[in-house]
This record gives structure tokens, sequence and C-alpha cells, in this order.
């Protein structure tokens, strides 16, 4: 079961947080009490893992702007909740033990004086008396059948199954409605473990340990036989607890004066590992217990004990019958060195890369955030005390992406330059390839050319602009330019060669592009025709042909022709072929749409970034 949305209501700032996205491996940004642990403690809560407090609770202002009014519980007030709910991915055989298709919305839900509930929704019948038939005793299911009218079959034993049978038969042939109801026991059984680390001075090597033993432990549980025995301990203790609970719920009703009052005591066995006692020595000294020694010690054995949990638990993780692990980091980079911070983030990329393993970390950290693509980030913001997220989605454009990143540094504080850690400037000639580029780069790969490093800028054939890209240059920054094939030759083309050259740069500088000039060569005969007839259809109403598009690649200047057929043609036209290039890129859907030759290109300057970025100067230089 895998984790990919969280959603959250009245959770201290977390008032009312929707879709929070939640990746194989995401980092949550932002600024102080911007609400990064409260998400981590929500998830907590969803997963079992801790109880509401009444710190928890939100407590905005009653009427006051931008807030929501959550009152205390009261004779006429309605009582306050909390919410976390988790969008789940599930497998084959989940879908098959659970009955269910992916994904799955599940929530825990608190509200005073109501205690605590694990819900699903799912397809239930529209009638609520026959939701929850599992919760009913034996008299209220024959009752319930009494009243629809419903009687055993000849031969059926006159027993709780078989009125739950019958009850069950019947709820399938009314009317369903998708809604929240009870979660079954096999849903409290698939959902993934959590794994907590903190790096604070609060988080001591003991409690670590006690962490990764006891979600060992939890595994172990899930074995059939074992699980079997445990089922059987929580039914023999809860026989043996109905007298004293029946004789608590008669004192009540008597006391209290109630037409009725139920008590149900439900037992449910969770092993934990209750203690660890931990000693270090160093060579020829005494073993000195680690609540006695130094906060260095403490840390860096509790920086090892992280990096031995990812190897610990992927050993039985990968073939788990349980819902597989959640591994949250709470500031891991607290009190480290540059070094260990690096290696902080080479265990977290180990650890995501697990099959049934999730890592969240709430970091400040730059060399964390750095370590991961964009779109694995999720920035939280607070406005009037209320937490929001901001963060990447696979449709977003290159505008959307540099605002998120230009947001996110100025709320942390940075300029653009040092969060970006741009490896590779690129200068491009025009408006043309500055929109149609990181388009079809995030087609072609799946994440934002922003993530492989690689700052994009159009030059427009400005002198100051070439005058930038020497002075980048000069300041030990890498710059190319991504320029047509025919800059070569063209002597009228704004980036030729010879220009270049005026301000010290080579042809070594320089990307290519074009089959054989220009971008526009690149795309199909087919993908041209089938944009034309989309967008510029011929007022003839006769259909583009591929074969016209074919024959204007013979002489001349290919970009030329097609403007000037489609322009003859159409009243449609675009107004520039410019323009043509960019609407080409929008029909683009499927990787294998954007051009080999392209790609290529693409390649080449991601390995260029891949070793370029900001290099020693020496005293000399």
């Amino acid at each position: 079961m895998q984790l990919i949305g969280l959603s959250v209501t009245n959770f201290r700032s977390l008032a009312h947080v929707r879709d929070i996205p939640i990746r194989k491996q995401t980092i949550l940004t932002g600024h102080n009490d911007c609400g990064k642990t409260a998400t981590l403690d929500a998830l907590a809560f969803l997963l079992g893992e801790r109880d509401i407090k009444e710190s928890d609770i939100s407590h905005f202002a009653i009427g006051e702007a931008g807030r929501s009014a959550l009152p205390p519980l009261g004779d006429d007030e309605q009582p306050r909740a909390v919410v976390v709910e988790g969008k789940f991915e599930i497998s084959a055989a989940e879908t098959e033990l659970l009955n269910a298709s992916s994904p799955v919305r599940i929530r825990r839900r608190f509200a005073e004086g109501e205690g605590v509930h694990l819900e699903w929704e799912g397809r239930v019948p529209q009638s609520s008396e026959l939701r929850d038939l599992h919760a009913l005793k034996v008299l209220e299911l024959r009752q319930l059948a009494s009243n629809l009218g419903l009687t055993l079959s000849s031969g059926q034993p006159n027993v709780r199954a078989s009125w739950l049978e019958v009850l069950e038969a019947h709820a399938t042939t009314g009317p369903q409605v998708t809604d929240w109801v009870a979660a079954p026991a096999e849903l409290k059984d698939a959902l993934p473990q959590l794994l907590y680390f903190k790096g604070d001075s609060a988080e001591s090597p003991e409690a670590v340990v006690r962490s990764i033993l006891t979600a060992k432990l939890r595994e172990y549980t899930l074995d059939e036989t074992t699980r079997q025995k445990i089922t059987d301990l929580e039914e023999e203790f809860s026989d043996q607890l109905k007298e004293d609970a029946d004789q608590l719920r008669k004192l009540v009703k008597e006391r209290c004066a109630f037409d009725e009052f139920t008590l149900e005591p439900q037992i449910q066995f969770k092993p934990s590992v209750s203690n660890v006692s931990l000693a270090a020595s160093a060579r020829g000294q005494h073993p000195v217990p680690l609540s006695a020694a130094g906060a260095g010690r403490s840390r860096r054995i509790t920086l090892a004990l992280w990096e031995a949990s990812q190897q610990l638990l992927s050993e039985t993780t990968e073939n788990s019958a349980g819902g597989g692990v959640i591994i949250v980091y709470d500031e891991p980079d607290t009190h480290l060195d540059y070094d260990h911070q690096r290696r902080v983030m080479e265990m977290i990329k180990a650890s995501a890369r697990g099959t049934h393993s999730t890592v969240v970390v709430a970091t400040h950290s730059l060399n964390l955030i750095d370590g991961v693509d964009i779109q694995d980030i999720v920035h939280l913001n607070s406005r009037d005390g209320r937490a929001y997220i901001q963060s990447l989605g696979g449709d977003d454009t290159d505008v959307e992406t540099r605002r998120f990143l230009s947001n996110m540094a100025t709320s942390l504080g940075f300029r653009n330059s040092v969060l970006l850690h741009e490896k590779c400037f690129i200068a491009v000639e025009g408006a043309t390839e500055y929109a149609a580029l990181p388009a079809l780069f995030k087609l072609a790969f799946g994440y934002p050319i922003q993530s492989a490093g690689i700052a994009l800028w159009s030059c427009g054939g400005n002198d100051g602009a070439l005058n930038f890209a020497k002075f980048l240059k000069e300041h030990h920054r890498t710059v190319k330019f991504l320029v047509d094939a025919d800059s070569l030759r063209d002597k009228n083309k704004e980036f030729n060669l010879d220009r270049l050259k005026r301000q010290g740069f080579t042809e070594g500088d320089c990307l290519f592009i074009g089959a054989p000039n220009e971008l526009e060569d690149v795309f199909g005969n087919d993908q041209w025709a089938d944009t034309m007839n989309a967008l510029w259809p011929r007022d003839d109403e006769l259909q583009w042909k591929a074969e016209e598009v074919s024959a204007l690649r013979t002489e001349g200047k290919f970009s030329k022709n097609l403007h000037t057929l489609v322009y003859k043609h159409s009243s449609q036209a675009p107004r520039s072929k410019e323009d043509m290039v960019v609407a080409l890129t929008h029909r683009l859907r499927v990787p294998s749409d954007v051009p080999a030759s392209l790609v290529s290109t693409f390649e080449t300057a991601m390995k260029i970034a891949t070793t370029a970025g900001q290099s020693y100067w020496s005293e000399d230089d």
C-alpha cells in the first residue's frame, strides 16, 4: 500500500490543507512554524502511531478574517473534530484482499466525545442500517432481518453467521452509494508502518532502536500463524472481560438512570519494544551507558542507526504481507556538518528506492533540497496562522515551475541562484525556443529542465545578453548556446559563429539543433500535418497531407516555406512561423513524440550539467 496523497483538517496550523502530494521521496520545506512537523505528526495519527492531544486541535479565533472557527465542546455546540485522510495506491494482492479498486481513500477521524475512528471510502448500501452489520449482535441481526421480512433458508442454523449472511446478501441487491464507513480489519493490517526519526536532541539512540525493532517486530506478527495466535489471545481476553464489562455497564445504567447503555471492550495486541539499554566504549575504555555519554557521541550513533535501518527494513518489506513502511525524518540535518548532511541525503535516496518504502523529510537543508527532483519538493507556507502548500504537478508549465522556485527561495530567505544551484546556463536565440524547449524536455524525461540543473534563458539576439554570457563564463560558470545548425554557415543568423567568437566563445560552446537547419526541421511530416489540420484547417476544406509538408523540405528554408503555405490556404494561420513550433509542441502527448535528435541534444546538455557548476578559483586567476 503506497501513500500518494495526504489531506489534513483542524490539526494545529493545518486548518484545511488538501492533497499534499506524497511521492517515493518527498521533501517538505518552509520557514519555521509553517506546518512541516504538524504534517509529519498528522501522518503518524493517520497510521495509528500517535493519539490526538488537546494541543493538536486547531484553535482559530471565531469571526477573525481568514480563519476557521473551532468552538470548544458545549451543550449546543458541534464537537471539534480532527480528520487526516490518505490516498493510497494498492497492489493486486491488496485489491483482491480488500475487494477494492486503486486508489483507496482512508481517513482517521477524531471527534470530541466520540473518540477515534478509522474509516475508508467505498460503495456501501444506501440504507445506513445495512452498512455495519459485523458490529451487531445476534439479537440485533435477527430483529433487523425481521424488520426487512428476511428469514433463514432451509437448513441454515439459527446462529449469528447465518443471519449475517442473509443480511449481507440482501444488502448487495439494494441501491449503493459512495460514503465513509468503518474500515475492516483487513485494511488495518494493510496500512503501512511508520518509522519516525527526529533530528533534534530529543531523539535519543535508544528511541531510534526502539522504533526500528518495533517495526521489525510488527512485521513478524504479519505471519499467518503468528497473526492467528494473536487473534486467539484477543478473543480469549475479550471473553474474560465480558463479565467485568457487563458489571460496569449495569452500574452506569443504574446510577445514571439510562434506558439503555452499551459497553463493549475491544482488545487489540500491538507488540512493541518497551525498553532498550545501550552502552558504548572507545578502545581501551570501559563501556559507558549512552545516557551518560556526550551529545556528540549520541548524535553519531543515531545517524549510524538511521543508515543501518534502511538495510534492516528492506530485508523483509520487499516481500512483506503488510503495507510496507513510511520512513519519516524531521530535520535530520540538525547539528550535522555538510559531509554528514550528504550522508543523510544518500541514506534517504537509498531508503526511497525500496519497492515498498516511502520517505518523507522535513528540512531547511540546501543539501537535501538541492539533492532531489524539484517535483519531489512540497513547500509549506502560512497565512494568518493557517498553513497552505505549494508544489509542482505533472501538468505544470515552465512558467509555473519558475514561479514555484522563486516563491520557495523567497520564503526560505535565499537568493534564487543559491537555491537553484544552477549547474549549466544555456542560452537560446529567441522566444520560440524559450517557450517550446522546456515543454519538450519535460515531455521527453518526465521532469522539468530545472531538475537537470539547467537554467535556460532567451538572448533574443541581444548584445547585452551575450555580454552577460561572457560575464558568467569569466566567473567560472558553465555557459552553452543552443543554436540552429545553420548558424555555422549563415552569416545573417543572430547567433552566427563569428559573432559568438567575438565574445570569447567557440564552436565547442554550442549545442546544435536542426535537421538539417533549424528547430522546425526536427519534427516529422505527420506531426506537422496533424497540427495543421487541427489548428489551421484549409479554407477549401481539404485535408493537409504529410506529402505536402515533405515537398517543402527540398528547396529553400523549410520553416518559411511551411508558414507561407499555411498562410496562403488558411485564414486561421498563425501570425508568425515562430508561433507554429509552440503550437505543435502543445499537441505532443507521449515521450516518443519528441524527435530523437532533440532528445539527443537534451541528453548532451544533461551530461554537461552533471559535471558543471561553480569551480574552484585559484589565487592566480
